[in-house]
């Protein structure tokens, strides 16, 4: 899928820094932080106009954001455009603070309150990858 046909079925506009935001997370083999994204296209966009667009296409739904143990955020193409399961996971290494999205099938039994309505769950599982082991 293209990065205009990901904006277009959002019926989000095509601008400059949606598709480079973009095309940056679908390029990627992990999530990816904000100065990281940034690193690619120095200086080409104002702060506000960057922020601003992740929010926007986290609110459509094109990404997510993981929130680390140490508060540090990164971001990867929401599960509906990458196909993951409804129960998102992430293995983030403590070594080269890289983020992977798994593919798995992750099977989780949890009961709610009555009333209590789950839109989404998200896993981050801590420790080494393949590399850094």
């Amino acid at each position: 899928m293209t990065v205009e046909n990901i904006l277009r079925e959002h019926k989000l506009k095509s601008t400059g820094c949606r598709k480079l935001i973009l095309s940056e997370l679908l390029e990627s083999e992990t999530a990816l932080a904000e100065n990281e994204m940034k690193a690619s296209f120095p200086g080409l966009f104002d702060r506000v106009t960057f922020y601003r667009t992740l929010k926007t296409l986290e609110d459509a739904g094109v990404i997510h954001k993981i929130v680390l143990q140490d508060n540090t955020a990164k971001y990867a193409v929401s599960r509906e455009i990458c196909r993951a399961e409804d129960i998102h996971s992430h293995f983030h290494c403590g070594k080269c603070d890289e983020v992977f999205c798994l593919q798995n099938n992750v099977q989780l039994n949890i009961e709610l309150p009555q009333g209590f309505v789950r839109h989404n769950v998200s896993m981050v599982v801590e420790g080494l990858c393949a590399a850094c082991n």
